[in-house]
């Protein structure tokens, strides 16, 4: 026969085992959720370690990005500040080379050809008022010529301007201006001036 003492014995035994068996789900299930709770924190500051390397990356290359349009744009502005410095010694050689052709005896051929030119001009027009815009080389040395060689029903009035050479010719009454000065020619060849030393430059390069 089983005693009080042995009953006792058995339900405290029991209920250890109970017990412990309790213990170790909870403790089980308090383990899975801190290891959950690990994982889920683990993530999250994965998660905000890759979005901040992330940013700094985008960031590195945003601004490497904006050197390099910046060093661009500072490069072009150099080339183009080169190239306007080696157009205008160009120019100032041509116009150099340009004030000796008005001294040299060729000169008077072209402005022979130049007084034909507005000659042919003339010809829609009766007798006239005729300023003659010119240098003080050519009024000085071409100044009866030209009055001489420009058509004779027309008034001709002379006056200096500075110019390399040729002239302006002007009908004060009609607002007409007829440019025929080197200047002229020069200015409107200035386009094609560039773009041939620009190429001449360009090749520069390669043969380099």
């Amino acid at each position: 026969m089983i005693t009080i003492e042995q009953k006792l014995a058995l339900f405290n035994k029991l209920l250890n085992q109970s017990m412990n068996l309790k213990y170790k789900e909870e403790l089980d299930e308090l383990e899975k959720d801190i290891q959950l709770k690990i994982q889920i924190s683990k993530e999250k500051v994965d998660k905000q370690a890759q979005e901040i390397e992330d940013r700094a990356t985008k960031k590195a290359e945003s601004k490497y990005a904006e050197n390099i349009s910046k060093s661009k744009v500072v490069m072009k502005r150099d080339i183009m500040s080169l190239k306007e410095k080696y157009f205008d010694i160009l120019i100032n050689s041509l116009k150099i080379r340009l004030q000796d052709f008005v001294r040299s005896k060729e000169y008077k051929t072209y402005l022979y050809k130049t007084i034909l030119k507005l000659n042919n001009e003339l010809n829609n027009y009766d007798k006239l008022d005729l300023v003659i815009h010119l240098s003080q080389l050519d009024f000085n040395k071409y100044g009866d010529y030209i009055t001489k060689e420009i058509s004779n029903k027309h008034s001709i009035s002379l006056r200096t301007i500075d110019i390399i050479g040729g002239f302006i010719a002007e009908i004060p009454s009609k607002s007409i201006k007829f440019d025929l000065s080197i200047n002229s020619v020069l200015d409107d060849n200035k386009t094609l001036i560039m773009q041939t030393l620009f190429e001449a430059l360009k090749a520069g390069e390669f043969n380099d």
